[in-house]
């Protein structure tokens, strides 16, 4: 995962909680706690994705179907 990679993510979850308060525009605490979704599946993706198993893009794509 490269610098690109991170930014795109970090903006996607500013996106899903409308706040990027934060350094590099994450979402505060409150905001990103507040998302209902199962982040032990997005933890594990996110694994995945780093380990090399699979592409960064794949990985996004699901990650973003879990946050919709």
């Amino acid at each position: 995962m490269n610098k690109t990679d991170i930014k795109k993510l970090i903006n996607l979850f500013a996106n899903k909680t409308g706040c990027g308060i934060q350094e590099m525009g994450c979402p505060c605490n409150t905001c990103f706690h507040s998302i209902e979704t199962d982040f032990r599946h997005i933890c594990w993706l996110l694994i995945l994705s780093l380990r090399g198993d699979y592409k960064f893009k794949e990985v996004y794509g699901d990650i973003e179907k879990l946050l919709k």
